[in-house]
Formats: structure tokens, C-alpha cells, sequence
């Protein structure tokens, strides 16, 4: 926390600050709030310190971290610990309203990529409209999917792209951060150089999340997101993609039907 946020909370903030005031009148004792970086907040001029008091310094606690001080004699601490704990559900509500405007996020992601997807049954088309989606995560990057050739040895980019072009050129299944990926769950990697399982390919980038396209068991591919400037990808990410990944997944199987059964009639035509 800021020190500009410390300032709002204690000062402004329509809970808080009335319980600073009410916890000021109760003492008549000299205090001073400051914030981690020095800058005064509250500075109790007026106040006296009872005969033989000594001085003490508090520390003002949240998430862990300390973001500022209360500074007097024997009620500092306890001013201290109530702002500690005014601020700790502070940071819980913001938290909470920034969790529902994921989950509003999702949804809102799902409905738009069902109605887009479900327009199509051709693959790069459908890649198309899920690396673009992977492609618009808060945390940024570039999307992209990479889907298992024919003969399953090998994973190609749909639709070819430069981050998935360079991605898939030493790429098999169970190599590199992408195949562990492919065979096992989704992932956040925020360190792919000092990633063991990175592939050459894969250490041009820095950080990449991803999530495995599977049907009914089957491992048909890859969808993730990478960046090659240094990012801190979240759990949030990671569920938006997840939820691409579960929509785009039987649509690349469908559509992968259909171009065989169209291939097929032309053949047989």
C-alpha cells in the first residue's frame, strides 16, 4: 500500500477515519502517523506525553507488510493494531469486488467466444478467434495454439503465426514446457529461462501460461499466452484460459471432422 492510499484510508475513508477521530479523543497523548516512506499523515501537535512515558514505535501491518507507523507513548500500539486490521478488511473488500469482476470477465468471455466459435467449422478459423482471446489476458502477451499433427508426433501452429511459428520449432509431445503442458494440467511459468524442461525455441520468451485442449481424454493441443518481455501472469489468467481452452477444444475436434468428411467428399467426387 501507498503511501497516498495509507492517506486515503486514514483520512477519507468513510469508516476508518471516523474510528481514527474517535480513537485520537480518547488520549490526549502527542501521536504521529507516517507512511513507509517517511511522508507524515498525522501529526498530533497538541498532544503531551503523561509524565515518564517513553516513546514508541508501531508498525502498521497488512497482508504481511509493513505500510506505515504510529509513533508516541503507550496508545500508539493500540492505534497501531486497530489500523492494521481497518486496513486488512479493506484490502479483503477490494480483493472480493476484484474477484467478482473476473468471474463477470469470465462469463462475458465464454458467451462471446461460444457465439464466435460456434460460427465456424474450419480449424484455423476457430484457432483464429481462440488465439485472439488468449491474446486479450490482463496480464498481456501474444496467443497462441499449437495442435497435434495427424500423426500425433508432432505439434503444428494453427493458425502460423511468428510466436507460435518459433514455439513449435523443436516441439514434440513431452518436450519443452509446452509438452509437459500437453500431458499434464495448466500452468503459469513466469521464468522460462530458469524454467529446466525449456526448449530453445521456448527461451526466447519469458514468461507463458497454458492449458491443455482436451476431448473426451484425448490431448489434441496446446492453447497459451507469451510474452517476450518479463510479466507476471495470475490465477485469473490462468482461469480465463482454462475457459477458452474448454470451449475451443471440442470445436477443433468438430471442425476437424468436418474438413476430413469435405476433403473426403472431394476425393470422392
Amino acid at each position: 500500500m501507498e503511501s497516498a492510499e495509507l492517506r486515503r484510508l486514514l483520512v477519507r475513508h468513510r469508516h476508518v477515519a471516523p474510528m481514527l477521530s474517535v480513537l485520537l479523543a480518547g488520549t490526549d497523548a502527542r501521536l504521529t502517523i507516517t507512511a513507509l516512506d517517511g511522508e507524515v499523515i498525522l501529526d498530533r501537535e497538541t498532544g503531551n506525553a503523561p509524565d515518564g512515558s517513553s516513546v514508541e514505535r508501531h508498525p502498521i501491518v497488512i497482508e504481511a507488510q509493513t505500510v506505515g507507523w504510529v509513533e508516541g507513548p503507550r496508545p500508539a500500539g493500540s492505534i497501531a493494531a486497530v489500523l492494521s486490521y481497518a486496513g486488512a478488511r479493506e484490502t479483503d473488500k477490494r480483493a472480493l469486488a476484484r474477484e467478482a469482476l473476473d468471474r463477470y470477465r469470465e462469463l462475458n468471455l465464454i458467451y462471446d467466444l461460444a457465439d464466435q466459435i460456434g460460427a465456424t467449422l474450419e480449424i484455423d478459423a476457430v484457432a483464429r478467434v481462440a488465439v485472439a482471446e488468449a491474446g486479450r489476458l490482463p496480464s498481456g502477451g501474444v496467443g497462441f495454439v499449437l495442435l497435434r499433427e495427424r500423426d500425433g508426433d508432432r505439434l503444428a501452429a494453427r493458425p502460423a503465426g511468428d510466436a507460435a511459428t518459433n514455439l513449435v520449432a523443436d516441439h514434440g509431445p513431452g518436450v519443452g514446457i509446452i509438452g509437459a503442458i500437453l500431458a499434464g494440467d495448466p500452468e503459469i511459468v513466469n521464468d522460462i529461462a530458469a524454467d529446466p524442461r525449456a526448449t530453445d525455441s521456448e527461451r526466447q520468451f519469458a514468461a507463458l501460461v497454458g492449458a491443455p485442449l482436451r476431448v473426451r481424454g484425448e490431448r489434441i493441443g496446446v492453447i497459451g499466452t507469451i510474452s517476450r518481455e518479463p510479466v507476471e501472469y495470475h490465477a485469473s489468467d490462468l482461469r480465463l484460459l482454462a475457459a477458452i481452452a474448454s470451449l475451443a477444444a471440442p470445436t477443433f475436434e468438430q471442425a476437424a471432422v468436418h474438413e476430413t468428411a469435405v476433403r473426403a467428399s472431394r476425393a470422392g467426387g
